[in-house]
């Protein structure tokens, strides 16, 4: 009896200790260019890492940190500084993928399983599975990643056409990207200007396109910001509640200290297009 309890408590341990193994570890840059490192934590009935919209890692002493998805710009597994092939091949919007071996994907990023296998959707739309193990780097936020990694912008062919060149101080804000950092760190009260121009498609049926106003014929509950109509330009400082942007020219007042972030009005982001182009300009 007491031979067989021994056994079975060197089996769990055993377990643990292999479960521990399994978990790999990974750097979240965020979208205001810090790096943080830990191990791939996994819970939950499908055993993932991404919950709830917040990515976690494990720290190096026992703890856990969690860290929203709108501000990971890059899950680095492999480390270093990346080619510059591999920053030039990056698209202007949405997730992006690249092995250790060289190979490189657009598609969509899905969750990471068991602390050692990535997730992925394909631009077929099939799901498919890499060990992280092969994996070097995931983009999801191809404009702060370029900020991170020093890298100029992209000239690839996106959903929207050929990338147009950006004049200082303007920001582009991709329709199917949940939130873009602006690089502006505000405080509460700050005055900030916007200047917005473009036009977003937030579908595939015609007529579904929207300018920095938004479309009027279509409002929801369910949209971050469900006074203005769909497609609108929106903004919001760190995780505080959306405010409309749209084409206002004059100031508006911050209503929290953090970061500015630019977006557009809808709850699914998945078959839309275009971006807008916006000028920010914080008042002094």
């Amino acid at each position: 009896m007491v031979r067989r309890l021994i056994a079975t408590v060197a089996l769990v341990g055993c377990a643990g200790i292999y479960a521990l193994a399994a978990n790999e570890r990974a750097t979240f840059i965020l979208t205001n260019g810090d790096r943080k490192t830990g191990t791939l934590v996994h819970h939950g009935g499908n055993d993932t890492n991404l919950i709830d919209a917040n990515f976690n890692l494990g720290t190096d002493d026992g703890k856990e940190q969690s860290y929203p998805e709108s501000q990971v710009a890059v899950i680095d597994f492999a480390g270093g500084q990346p080619s510059a092939n591999e920053l030039q091949a990056m698209p202007g919007s949405g997730h992006f993928l690249v092995l250790r071996n060289g190979q490189s994907q657009n598609g969509q990023f899905v969750n990471i399983a068991h602390g050692n296998t990535l997730l992925w959707k394909n631009a077929s739309g099939e799901q498919q599975q890499y060990a992280v193990t092969d994996v070097a780097r995931v983009y999801l936020n191809p404009q702060s990643a370029r900020v991170a990694f020093n890298a100029p912008a992209s000239t690839a062919v996106g959903t929207s056409g050929t990338a147009v060149p950006l004049n200082p101080g303007e920001i582009r804000v991709d329709a199917n990207q949940a939130w873009t950092d602006t690089g502006v760190t505000v405080k509460k009260g700050d005055r900030v200007a916007f200047r917005a121009s473009g036009q977003v498609s937030y579908g595939q049926s015609p007529g579904m396109t929207a300018g920095p106003d938004g479309n009027g014929e279509l409002k929801q509950p369910s949209y971050p910001v469900p006074v203005m109509p769909v497609g609108g330009l929106i903004a919001k400082v760190g995780n505080t509640a959306p405010f409309p942007i749209g084409s206002n020219t004059q100031p508006i007042v911050m209503p929290a200290d953090g970061r500015l972030m630019l977006g557009v009005n809808d709850n699914e982001l998945g078959d839309n297009s275009g971006y807008f182009t916006v000028a920010v300009n914080k008042q002094r």
